[in-house]
């Protein structure tokens, strides 16, 4: 009987995957190769598609992997928000704003890039969604799940265009168009 061959080294494909995140986060898809993935991870260029046939391949992994990351985020910190009223949804919707702007900045870049890369390419469609898909969810455990589509579009809305502003927005600008739909006689 034949002893049992396994790879020489167990951990390649986890450095694959998380060679392509980071070169999503900084260059974003347009800067992604198996060549690139392969020196960012320090392993030959067979190894990249000896696991991942295809680009789309490492493509749809990575983008799989980072919306999951965001999804567990997000659930955690829907999680920690109790039971606000409609005034204090909307202090803390601008709070993960202003935390997401702050913070995650690769991340919603390269969310949004999924998002338009994926209107010529269906393939890419099911990650892209995901994103609005678990804001949606966990923002409908505190409203109805109309109000929660629309928060997510203005936040969206809001997020697409401070990422393309010279100066992040202020509070105010964030606060007003929330209010708008959370509190609108107040």
């Amino acid at each position: 009987m034949a002893a049992k061959r396994g790879p020489a080294d167990p951990g390649r494909r986890e450095r694959i995957m998380a060679a392509t995140q980071r070169l999503l986060l900084e260059e974003g898809i347009g800067g992604l190769s198996h060549r690139a993935v392969a020196r960012e991870a320090g392993v030959p260029l067979g190894s990249t598609t000896y696991y991942f046939e295809t680009l789309d391949d490492l493509l749809d992994g990575a983008t799989r992997r980072l919306t999951e990351q965001y999804a567990h985020w997000l659930h955690e910190w829907g999680a920690g928000l109790g039971d606000p009223s409609p005034a204090e949804l909307v202090e803390h919707l601008a709070d993960l704003v202003e935390t997401q702007l702050a913070g995650s900045r690769a991340e919603l870049v390269l969310s949004f890039e999924l998002m338009s890369a994926a209107m010529r390419r269906p393939e890419l469609r099911p990650a892209a969604v995901l994103y609005a898909e678990t804001e949606r969810e966990v923002i409908a455990a505190h409203t109805d799940p109309h109000t929660a589509r629309a928060l997510v579009l203005v936040l969206d809305g809001i997020l697409l265009q401070s990422l393309a502003a010279r100066t992040p927005p202020s509070r105010e600008e964030i606060t007003a168009p929330l209010a708008a739909l959370l509190t609108p006689e107040g």
